[in-house]
């Protein structure tokens, strides 16, 4: 994830110039109109080696050098628009004098760091893609200048009405999907699971003996708990199996995946609809998004249609 961040504030905030779809960029300029370097630098091993074919098509072949620099190109004129669009909506931001919360910046940049188990983790990661924790903290400002350029140049506002419609007719969106909460006991043999199997209909206890017996090392601390299991993330057949049982019960031996799994169903939940209050103030930031996200689109179209574009000569 933490490459991503770099390449693009996007997806930190939910929003970016380079992921919103402007339609035709016939202002912009194009990577084949600019002097990037010699081409001999993608060649593959400077150009001493013999080329390495990749495919031949009636007899002539294609090289992977040939692949690596029409990737390149397709990459680079991406990475282009994007840096214009971003470089334009920053530079109107400063034109508005459109400001920016510290306190919210920091907050981010800690809460990227918090997916790390350490700092040093962290920092590692930023250096491995030649990046510095100053860097970072600057994406994450131009993202936040970017966002409230939108906000500044256009009243956007999301009414309770926008919300409670959004909510009405979207049931499968608000709705929790039929779920199961399961235990597992997995081994390796299929006679370690049928001694388990035995021991369960003697009576032992399902959470205890997971404890003991599981090689899931992940799990069998917890007593086998799988928490609960949507119907869509369970083959069909495992579904059925699960469905036909009742709350307490347990199913037969199944050869799985490396190994044999005996489960049990601890509790059926239906499908519900997630409540209106409960689910309103996500809806609502996503409709914020959205319409900053169409804001931006149309304020890039009118920047690049005022902008002077020039190529080394």
């Amino acid at each position: 994830m933490m490459k991503k961040i770099i390449l693009s504030a996007a997806l930190l905030l939910s929003f970016s110039a380079a992921d919103i779809a402007i339609g035709p960029r016939q202002a912009s300029v194009s990577a084949a109109d600019i002097a990037i370097g010699p081409r001999q630098a993608f060649a593959a091993g400077g150009g001493a080696e013999k080329p390495r074919v990749i495919l031949t098509v009636n007899g002539k072949a294609i090289t992977a050098d040939e692949l690596t620099k029409r990737l390149w190109w397709v990459y680079a004129a991406q990475e282009i628009a994007s840096l214009v669009d971003e470089r334009l909506l920053l530079e109107e931001a400063a034109r508005l004098k459109v400001t920016v919360d510290e306190k919210q910046v920091a907050k981010k940049y800690e809460e990227l760091r918090a997916d790390y188990k350490n700092n040093e983790k962290f920092e590692k990661n930023l250096k491995s893609m030649n990046c510095s924790v100053q860097e970072l903290k600057i994406v994450l400002r131009n993202a936040f200048l970017i966002r409230n350029l939108a906000l500044t140049t256009k009243n956007i506002t999301v009414t309770d009405t926008d919300i409670q419609k959004t909510y009405d007719n979207d049931d499968e969106r608000f709705t929790t999907p039929e779920s199961v909460h399961l235990r597992e006991i997995f081994v390796k043999t299929g006679a370690e699971a049928d001694g388990i199997y035995t021991a369960l209909s003697s009576g032992a206890d399902f959470a205890k003996l997971a404890s003991l017996k599981s090689t899931d090392e992940k799990r069998k601390n917890e007593g086998g708990d799988m928490g609960f299991v949507p119907r869509h993330m369970l083959q069909p057949e495992l579904w059925e199996l699960v469905f036909a049982l009742k709350p307490g019960q347990y199913t037969k031996p199944l050869a799985t995946h490396g190994g044999y799994s005996i489960l049990k169903l601890e509790e059926l939940r239906p499908p519900e609809k997630i409540k209106y209050e409960t689910a309103k103030e996500g809806i609502k930031a996503n409709l914020l998004d959205q319409l900053i996200t169409q804001e931006l689109a149309n304020l890039v179209v009118e920047l690049r249609s005022k902008a002077k574009f020039e190529a080394p000569k």
